[in-house]
């Protein structure tokens, strides 16, 4: 498992497309909600429009996917300015939820979706507050293409290929934004720094290790002293605090997805003994562990 797919698996994603959108004429929408745990997209299909967040507008065109990973509230609509609300009709097509506005040819199709994930986890915090990609001529194309296909179809299993493919648009929209360079802080950026890649990774693979800083500087080459600094200012935290969330991530994810006790995760991740596990959870996510395993 290499470190996207671990940190996905870490932050728990789970992506879904759920809403078609077709607009025609003058338009817009608020959207006022923000969440730690839910991000959303716009993905268009065919024509375009604005979105605005904060003070700064965006225009969006065909092959345009725009992804809020903290569902900032922001404004989409047929012009730059700010204009009247509109609440669109709504009924249900099949899996979609669609959203009409206007009564002619839509001047613009578009989907939207979400990603869900674990709160407060590296992945996420690593994240600028937007990403606005182009996914023409790039592989990820082919992938939309393959969820449009599958949007038009009424056949059995259309919701688990769609979301399943949300997924994996997830993780090309991650490996796109990197290639880009729009990933600047955290976990994600710190593993292009070529002394920290290898201690960042390790951390990943073997949290459980009885790990020392020593050993860590080793991996990177670096002295004690300066590895602790450059490791506190590309990834955000020292490396004892980012063991500790490793760990403390993959409990959360064994106790949602395994049926292993207590004790087991606690061994697994790398606390000697349930007590010791389970105040350091508590510490991390406000709830124990038996109650967080319930929620």
């Amino acid at each position: 498992m290499d470190y996207l797919d671990k940190l996905t698996h870490l932050a728990q994603v789970r992506g879904e497309i759920n809403i078609c959108c077709e607009f025609q004429g003058e338009w817009q929408l608020a959207h006022h909600e923000q969440s730690n745990n839910k991000g959303i997209f716009h993905l268009i299909e065919e024509g375009e429009c604005w979105l605005t967040l904060g003070d700064k507008p965006f225009h969006l065109t065909q092959g345009d996917i725009f992804f809020l990973p903290q569902n900032r509230p922001h404004l989409v609509g047929s012009l730059p300015e700010n204009g009247k609300n509109i609440l669109p009709n709504k009924r249900r097509q099949g899996i979609f939820e669609v959203q009409k506005i206007g009564r002619g040819t839509p001047d613009l199709k578009m989907f939207c979706g979400a990603f869900y994930y674990q709160e407060n986890t590296l992945l996420m915090a690593s994240l600028p507050d937007y990403l606005h990609l182009n996914l023409c001529d790039t592989s990820i194309q082919l992938l939309v293409q393959l969820f449009l296909q599958e949007a038009k179809k009424q056949e059995s299993g259309n919701q688990s290929v769609i979301d399943s493919l949300a997924n994996v648009l997830f993780i090309y929209i991650l490996r796109h934004a990197i290639s880009l360079g729009m990933i600047e802080r955290g976990v994600l950026y710190a593993l292009q720094d070529k002394r920290l890649n290898p201690v960042l990774i390790r951390l990943l693979q073997a949290p459980a290790q009885n790990w020392h800083i020593e050993q860590l500087a080793d991996l990177a080459a670096m002295s004690r002293a300066n590895f602790i600094r450059v490791f506190q200012q590309q990834v955000g935290m020292p490396p004892g605090k980012f063991l500790t969330k490793v760990r403390l991530d993959l409990a959360a994810f064994l106790l949602k997805h395994s049926q292993k006790n207590i004790l087991a995760i606690a061994l697994e991740v790398g606390y000697q003994s349930e007590a010791h596990f389970s105040k350091a959870f508590k510490n991390a996510y406000q709830i124990s562990p038996s109650l967080y395993r319930k929620v």
